[in-house]
């Protein structure tokens, strides 16, 4: 009897991942070039760049594959022997510190699929999509610098590799956020909120949200923030360019995302989910849940070196 098949609640999430700009609502609308400028984050300066702008599709793959490696997910040695191993490192491209130790796994397109929160979970146009993210995934490159001690690396957000006889994946993230997986902090972004959620906003804005503010606790310490500061953690930086017109339109889009978080966790928490109160001066007070949906259903799986 082959064994059901458990969907990860949450992911680990490295928070520098969640960079204004990294991750966008595309709209379906062609997409240009991917362009994170460097920004100070802790001791180190970290900046994106691909040749594709990565999307909230781009996101929710990334985050399936972040929650599966934080279940099944081992460990890729600079010396590993094995040829897929071999072509996963070869394929993330580590520039800077090559020693780096890499999260890796065996997948499936499905499963990505079904983590990422796609209801259509057969079809060949779900598979090409998937295959579109990683494909915009791999090509996007992170760059930190430590100030402190001048080192540096340039690596792929991630690399994959596809059997197509057997339909097997296999997926290797950067160092940065393999040390988020397995050791380092890292935010806790619940999929089983996510993908109840329909809207782009709404979705990149609760990982942003997920990340910047822990379990039981409210975004600025309880006095909010105003609705406008929170569009650059959607749409990217703002730019003098842009008309009232556009400001307005993405604060009612911000606004409706806000009550589809709200609304969605509450139905899902039986009424405990965030809580999104927008006061008529513009500040809006978010608290999130003290507890994560499901967590129970996951073992800390301790990870292993292989020589895939």
């Amino acid at each position: 009897m082959t064994k059901a098949r458990t969907s990860p609640a949450y992911a680990k999430f490295d928070t520098a991942h969640v960079f204004d700009g990294l991750f966008v609502p595309t709209n379906g609308k062609k997409r240009g070039r991917l362009d994170v400028p460097a920004r100070k984050f802790g001791q180190f300066i970290i900046a994106y760049k691909g040749y594709e702008q990565t999307g909230s599709d781009d996101q929710s793959v990334l985050l399936a594959v972040t929650a599966q490696l934080g279940i099944d997910g081992m460990t890729l040695s600079e010396d590993s022997t094995g040829d897929i191993g071999k072509k996963l490192r070869e394929a993330i491209d580590i520039k800077g510190d090559s020693s780096s130790i890499l999260a890796t796994m065996e997948t499936s397109i499905r499963s990505l699929l079904i983590d990422a929160g796609y209801k259509d979970t057969d079809s060949g146009a779900a598979f090409k999509r998937v295959k579109e993210s990683l494909e915009r995934l791999r090509m996007a490159h992170i760059v930190e610098i430590d100030t402190a001690t001048k080192w540096n690396r340039d690596a792929r957000l991630l690399a994959a590799h596809f059997n197509e006889e057997t339909g097997k994946t296999y997926i290797a993230v950067n160092p940065r956020l393999t040390s988020a997986i397995f050791s380092g902090q890292h935010a806790q972004v619940s999929l089983f909120e996510r993908n109840a959620m329909e809207s782009e906003v709404a979705k990149i804005l609760h990982c942003w949200l997920c990340s910047h503010v822990r379990l039981g606790k409210s975004l600025g310490r309880g006095n909010g923030a105003n609705i406008d500061t929170l569009a650059p953690h959607v749409w990217g930086p703002l730019h003098d360019s842009e008309s009232q017109k556009v400001k307005s339109t993405r604060r009612s889009r911000l606004k409706e995302a806000l009550q589809e978080i709200q609304q969605t966790t509450r139905h899902l928490h039986a009424e405990k989910g965030w809580n999104m109160d927008i006061t008529s001066s513009g500040i809006v007070l978010i608290t999130r849940p003290k507890s994560l949906p499901l967590v129970e259903q996951r073992g800390k799986l301790p990870s292993m070196l292989i020589g895939v």
